[in-house]
């Protein structure tokens, strides 16, 4: 392990992180990248049994709670259920949202998307933002701070031809996170966002198999992003290697954007 590895894992040893989305994918990831570096994380899903298998996983330093991102009420019995564990909630990894197959196939054109969900995405990867965050700053503040991670996406960054509510709802987190880190920065509570690019999910293979290889020639890195990746910077936010880090959007997309930009 080298020093930096080591400082980083220091920084956020016996820390409790709660990671929302935390059954499969990048919140799996980053579940398992947090525990391993000596947090205690509680793996929060509405997918119970996916839940339960990567808290098997990763052993006793992790738990579950099953909620819904979509339903206020379980949305604040999760952030009780953690503090009734705990004691505390230093960490925050806002990583639930609306993907697979209903985002990719019927999420379109404004014209063609439908005002239902248009509503679900918002719900899902807004409102639960908004409302983990509500119920669980006053405890950070209580406890003189904390790190929110709130997961946006390169989509909420340029238009296209379609993803419209998801784009439009990855786009608003990016407001959220800048607003918390300017309201609650003077309580030691700092606040970032993430914006991937084509990470390879299972989720995301199993809705479009060869999205990964066809986004290859636009990506200077020349591969697809693993939820590792996200997962690494998820815990260098968490840490206190970060500390003077706040309101910022990091993108983790290969310098996908960056090439689009030189293109144009």
């Amino acid at each position: 392990m080298d020093s930096v590895e080591s400082s980083v894992i220091g920084a956020v040893e016996g820390k409790v992180a709660l990671v929302t989305g935390g059954a499969a994918g990048i919140g799996q990831a980053t579940a398992t990248t947090l525990a391993r570096a000596g947090m205690r994380v509680v793996v929060a899903d509405i997918d119970t049994e996916g839940a339960r298998r990567v808290v098997t996983d990763i052993g006793d330093t992790a738990s579950r709670v099953h909620f819904d991102a979509t339903d206020q009420h379980s949305i604040a019995a999760m952030v009780d259920t953690v503090l009734e564990r705990h004691g505390r909630i230093d960490v925050i990894h806002n990583n639930a949202a609306l993907v697979g197959e209903e985002a990719w196939f019927h999420d379109g054109t404004v014209i063609d998307t439908s005002v239902e969900l248009w509503d679900r995405s918002f719900a899902t990867n807004v409102r639960s933002m908004f409302l983990v965050c509500k119920y669980a700053l006053p405890h950070m503040i209580e406890s003189e701070g904390g790190s929110i991670i709130n997961m946006s996406s390169l989509a909420g960054l340029r238009g296209g031809a379609s993803l419209t509510a998801y784009g439009a709802s990855k786009a608003a987190v990016l407001e959220l996170t800048r607003h918390i880190a300017a309201q609650y920065g003077k309580h030691g509570v700092r606040c970032n966002a993430i914006a991937p690019g084509v990470i390879q999910t299972q989720q995301l293979l199993d809705a479009v198999p060869d999205l990964p290889q066809r986004a290859l020639a636009a990506m200077p890195a020349r591969r697809a992003g693993l939820p590792s990746d996200v997962a690494n910077l998820v815990l260098f936010l968490a840490s206190d290697m970060s500390a003077h880090i706040t309101g910022e959007t990091i993108r983790v997309d290969g310098g996908e954007l960056a090439a689009s930009m030189a293109r144009d």
